[in-house]
Protein backbone atom coordinates (compact mmCIF):
# COMPACT_ATOMS: atom_id res chain seq x y z
CA UNK A 1 0.00 0.00 0.00
CA UNK A 2 1.37 3.33 -0.89
CA UNK A 3 -1.17 5.67 -2.66
CA UNK A 4 -1.11 9.85 -3.11
CA UNK A 5 -3.86 10.91 -5.42
CA UNK A 6 -6.17 14.29 -5.71
CA UNK A 7 -9.95 13.59 -7.43
CA UNK A 8 -11.76 16.98 -8.47
CA UNK A 9 -15.86 16.68 -7.54
CA UNK A 10 -18.50 17.73 -9.45
CA UNK A 11 -18.92 20.67 -7.74
CA UNK A 12 -15.42 21.87 -8.21
CA UNK A 13 -14.40 20.90 -4.40
CA UNK A 14 -11.75 18.22 -4.06
CA UNK A 15 -10.73 15.57 -2.26
CA UNK A 16 -6.39 15.14 -1.45
CA UNK A 17 -5.52 12.15 0.25
CA UNK A 18 -2.33 9.58 0.98
CA UNK A 19 -2.35 6.41 2.35
CA UNK A 20 0.76 4.20 3.10
CA UNK A 21 2.02 1.36 5.17
CA UNK A 22 4.76 2.23 7.84
CA UNK A 23 6.04 0.50 10.82
CA UNK A 24 4.54 0.66 13.39
CA UNK A 25 5.14 3.31 16.09
CA UNK A 26 3.44 4.82 19.05
CA UNK A 27 1.75 7.84 17.04
CA UNK A 28 0.25 4.89 14.26
CA UNK A 29 0.26 1.41 16.15
CA UNK A 30 -1.52 -0.39 13.80
CA UNK A 31 0.65 0.44 10.89
CA UNK A 32 -1.19 2.97 8.19
CA UNK A 33 -0.46 7.09 8.05
CA UNK A 34 -3.15 8.64 5.86
CA UNK A 35 -3.80 12.10 5.58
CA UNK A 36 -7.51 12.42 3.70
CA UNK A 37 -8.93 16.03 3.05
CA UNK A 38 -11.76 17.75 1.45
CA UNK A 39 -10.97 20.87 0.53
CA UNK A 40 -14.01 23.47 -1.04
CA UNK A 41 -13.08 27.18 -2.10
CA UNK A 42 -9.50 26.68 -1.26
CA UNK A 43 -10.62 26.33 2.86
CA UNK A 44 -9.90 22.15 4.52
CA UNK A 45 -13.49 21.36 5.75
CA UNK A 46 -12.68 17.83 6.81
CA UNK A 47 -9.61 16.74 7.47
CA UNK A 48 -8.72 12.72 8.75
CA UNK A 49 -4.67 12.18 9.66
CA UNK A 50 -2.10 11.03 11.95
CA UNK A 51 1.09 12.75 11.00
CA UNK A 52 4.44 12.56 12.94
CA UNK A 53 3.79 13.26 16.70
CA UNK A 54 0.13 13.35 16.77
CA UNK A 55 -2.13 10.21 16.61
CA UNK A 56 -5.12 9.49 14.70
CA UNK A 57 -7.89 13.01 14.68
CA UNK A 58 -9.80 14.53 12.45
CA UNK A 59 -10.30 18.28 11.76
CA UNK A 60 -14.07 19.65 10.91
CA UNK A 61 -13.63 23.28 9.72
CA UNK A 62 -11.08 23.79 12.01
CA UNK A 63 -11.70 22.15 14.90
CA UNK A 64 -9.73 19.03 16.05
CA UNK A 65 -10.87 15.85 18.16
CA UNK A 66 -9.60 12.36 18.26
CA UNK A 67 -10.36 9.92 15.58
CA UNK A 68 -10.88 5.84 16.80
CA UNK A 69 -9.05 4.36 13.38
CA UNK A 70 -10.04 0.32 12.97
CA UNK A 71 -9.72 0.47 9.19
CA UNK A 72 -9.21 2.46 5.74
CA UNK A 73 -12.83 1.36 4.66
CA UNK A 74 -13.75 2.95 7.86
CA UNK A 75 -11.99 5.48 7.60
CA UNK A 76 -13.40 6.23 4.04
CA UNK A 77 -16.72 5.80 5.59
CA UNK A 78 -16.67 8.19 8.12
CA UNK A 79 -15.05 10.72 5.93
CA UNK A 80 -17.75 10.73 3.66
CA UNK A 81 -20.69 10.67 6.13
CA UNK A 82 -18.85 13.98 7.28
CA UNK A 83 -18.58 15.87 3.96
CA UNK A 84 -22.40 15.17 2.77
CA UNK A 85 -23.53 16.28 6.56
CA UNK A 86 -21.12 19.48 5.41
CA UNK A 87 -22.80 19.87 1.91
CA UNK A 88 -20.13 18.08 -0.44
CA UNK A 89 -21.15 15.87 -3.03
CA UNK A 90 -19.26 12.57 -3.12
Amino acid sequence: MGTSNRTTLADGSYIDWSIVRVRPDKWRPHGIRYRIAWIQDDVCRVLFDNHHGKCDHCHIDGSETAYGFTTVEQLWTDFSMLVKLLGGVI
